[in-house]
């Protein structure tokens, strides 16, 4: 019976570290709008857009110009981040980055929504 508990006790300590190794490992501990920070590149037409949701102030600079925002959600679900936008009429416009991965899961590109158009975003450099 002793030697009966120590197996089970064994087995279900061995069972928690497993799951503990999967929880952790699945996610290295770094927040998606840390993850997706730094400058992109379109990939239609010509320009950049450079994203900056890691350090204060929060800003995204598309077509030259610097767009003040704030996170409004982050949906680790769906990997998005959805912004809250200063715009230029002083409106504020939810703008929202969506992290896709390749199937390997070594990069991955974004998909940018907004004022009404979407369009793909890869790392400076990759295009």
């Amino acid at each position: 019976m002793r030697r009966s508990l120590k197996i089970q006790s064994v087995v279900v300590t061995v069972f928690a570290f497993i799951i503990v190794g999967m929880v952790v490992g699945c996610g290295n501990g770094e927040k998606l709008e840390t993850q997706i920070s730094g400058s992109y590149q379109r990939t239609q037409g010509d320009g950049t857009v450079e994203v900056n949701l890691d350090k204060s102030p929060m800003s995204l600079v598309f077509d030259g110009k610097t767009y003040a925002t704030t996170i409004d959600n982050v949906d680790m679900g769906n990997n998005t981040v959805h912004l809250k936008v200063a715009t230029d009429n002083g409106a504020s416009e939810e703008w929202v980055l969506q992290q896709r991965w390749d199937d390997n899961g070594s990069s991955f590109k974004l998909t940018f929504s907004h004022g009404g158009t979407q369009e793909t975003l890869v790392p400076a450099g990759q295009s």
